[in-house]
């Protein structure tokens, strides 16, 4: 039988990705940090390799005998230092590819981000052959970085090094963009702040009526993901990821009022509200605080950027066509909070 080494497993995606690949009847071998909860995945039939994608011996040890890697594991946050996101991002990536040609591994699906063409405010759908521009130029970019920045930029490097790798080397790669990921066991994207702010009683938040916001339910992710491994389409592939529905982000966040029984937001003008994000970004990172501030310049800005890539290439050669509608899918991630009691 097929094994599939899955990193990331623990995760928001990954888990999801986990599940319904031994559903399907896959032999699964996920690695996961010492310390990381396994609360999500230990019902299934798979098997456990303790390790971290930085420690090269540990992911060659733990991918001996598989098929096909899933690279999930990413520090996927707007909150961070900068060495983590460079030792995870891009090392750990190096790591996964050299355990794969040493273990024979010859098909390969990363999982990376529409984020690396840019989050700017563009109402072109932006295809996969656009040019990367990982970094947005904030107010005192210049002098200091934001850690959305150190995100875009090494999810960048993690792709043009798994590309440059798996050409020279012979190995089929897939690397995957999703678009704004929502859903069940989502904690860090958007959404879950977003709805604890809600019931906090918080309603100025940054944002406005009009610009577009491109999200994917998880599990419709989960179905590209799982098609893209039964294709197995050869040579590098790049595909974005998302739902052909675009809804401006306050349906979206209207929709998560409605299931939560609260009044929708109310938007501030940007230029009301950034400062305030500066201070805080600011103040947080003066005291070293580990939890990321409510706002920030990248959260800021991101409440008022249309972010629309083109997703018809997956569709024309994998033939994925599964989306959730939107209300159904956030219908049912509020719900799934509540039952679990994380709201």
């Amino acid at each position: 039988m097929e094994k599939i080494f899955v990193t990331g497993g623990t995760g928001f995606i990954g888990s999801h990705l986990v599940k319904e690949l031994v559903r399907k009847g896959y032999s699964v071998r996920v690695l996961v940090r010492a310390r990381s909860s396994l609360r999500f995945i230990f019902r299934y039939n798979i098997e456990i390799k303790k390790g971290d994608i930085r420690n090269f011996e540990e992911v060659l040890n733990a991918m001996e005998g598989c098929d096909v890697v899933f690279h999930n594991a990413a520090l996927a946050r707007d909150w961070g230092r900068k060495k983590d996101f460079f030792d995870i991002n891009v090392k750990g990536t190096e790591n996964i590819l050299k355990a794969a040609k040493i273990n024979k591994v010859n098909f390969i699906i990363l999982t990376s981000t529409t984020a690396v063409l840019g989050e700017e405010n563009c109402l072109k759908p932006k295809p996969e052959e656009s040019p990367y521009k990982p970094k947005y130029f904030y107010f005192l970019s210049k002098f200091w970085e934001s850690d959305m920045n150190y995100y875009r930029y090494t999810k960048m490097l993690a792709e043009k090094k798994a590309i440059k790798f798996c050409r020279e080397n012979n190995i089929s790669l897939v690397v995957i963009r999703p678009v704004w990921v929502y859903g069940p066991r989502e904690f860090h994207a958007g959404p879950y702040y977003f709805c604890k702010s809600i019931l906090q009683g918080m309603r100025i938040l940054p944002g406005c009526k009009t610009n577009r916001f491109h999200v994917i339910y998880v599990k419709d992710l989960i179905e590209a993901m799982l098609e893209i491994l039964k294709k197995r389409p050869q040579g590098i592939n790049i595909f974005n990821i998302g739902a052909q529905y675009l809804p401006t982000m306050d349906e979206f966040w209207r929709l998560f009022c409605k299931y939560l029984g609260k009044n929708p937001p109310i938007y501030l003008p940007k230029f009301l509200i950034y400062s305030i994000g500066l201070f805080m970004e600011a103040f947080y990172k003066f005291l070293k605080i580990d939890i990321p501030p409510p706002l920030t310049r990248a959260r800021v800005v991101m409440g008022y950027c249309s972010n629309i890539y083109d997703v018809s290439k997956i569709k024309k050669e994998v033939a994925f066509n599964v989306e959730t509608p939107l209300e159904n899918g956030v219908k049912t991630t509020v719900r799934w909070w509540r039952m679990n009691k994380y709201l």
